[in-house]
Formats: structure tokens, C-alpha cells, sequence
């Protein structure tokens, strides 16, 4: 599988960008709020990013949710 750039508009994850498999739409990632998971959906905008030949998938922020059962050492944690 391919891999596709994207780029987290909103939450604490704000302007960060990533690889996900091609087809992924829906990511999780640690929130700045502890036991929390922010969540991106893809939007199917795309964004051009400084240094990259590639335009980037948007991914928008869909709000929070618990982070349940997933052990933290799993997590990464947000910038700061």
C-alpha cells in the first residue's frame, strides 16, 4: 500500500502533518487534554505544505473522544 500526506487542522494537533496508508480516513491522536484522543477525519481538501512536492490531505478536526483501553505508551504526546 501507498502512502498518503496529511496534514491536522484543529485541535491540539493544529498544522502538523503525517503518512498514513492510503484509504485511512479517520485518525486518532493524543490530545493535549489527558485521557483524551483528538479525532481528524478527512475533509477531501487537499493543502499545499512549505517543502513539499506533494499537496497534502486535509484532516479536520472532529472533536474528542476517551482514550479508553489504549495503554499510553501507545500514545504520542502532543507538542508543548
Amino acid at each position: 500500500m501507498s502512502d498518503e500526506l496529511v496534514v491536522l487542522r484543529g485541535g491540539s494537533r493544529d498544522g502538523e502533518s503525517t503518512k498514513v496508508q492510503d484509504g485511512v480516513r479517520r485518525l486518532l491522536a493524543a490530545s493535549a487534554a489527558p485521557g483524551l484522543l483528538e479525532v481528524y477525519e478527512a475533509n477531501g481538501e487537499t493543502e499545499h505544505l512549505e517543502h513539499n512536492r506533494e499537496d497534502a490531505l486535509v484532516f479536520a478536526h472532529a472533536g474528542q473522544e476517551p482514550a479508553g483501553d489504549i495503554a499510553p505508551e501507545l500514545l504520542h504526546s502532543p507538542p508543548g
